[in-house]
């Protein structure tokens, strides 16, 4: 990896994490108006809110993983670090997709006849 790409992955990781506590604040400040709200209306936002949380925690992985790979730590490990599951999984897939793949060991020989196949007897 040269220099120029492990500076601008740190760079991408500052940016990121900087921007997880812009929404981590807003999210404080719509709590805190949330606190003013009567008990019914407060139930009916509270879904939406929460969906800062999950904002913030997915760009702070997004953060550490541009960091880990800014610091030479392989693909599959930085992914692999990510503390969201399905964000790990996703990446994982678009990482690897187009690289070629093993033939499996379970993958059925479709080169020879396997027999007669019977539906009706």
């Amino acid at each position: 990896m040269s220099h120029d790409t492990q500076a601008l992955l740190q760079a991408v990781s500052a940016e990121l994490g900087d921007i997880a506590t812009g929404v981590k604040s807003a999210g404080d400040l719509m709590g805190e108006v949330m606190s003013h709200l009567s008990a019914q209306n407060r139930l009916s936002y509270m879904a939406r809110i929460q969906s800062f949380d999950v904002l913030v925690q997915r760009l702070e992985a997004l953060s550490g993983l541009s960091g880990a790979l800014a610091s030479e730590q392989p693909l599959d490990t930085a992914l692999a670090a990510l503390p969201l599951a399905e964000m790990a999984e996703r990446l994982q897939e678009a990482a690897h997709r187009g690289r070629p793949t093993a033939p499996s060991a379970a993958a059925p020989d479709t080169t020879q006849a396997s027999g007669e196949l019977h539906l009706f007897d």
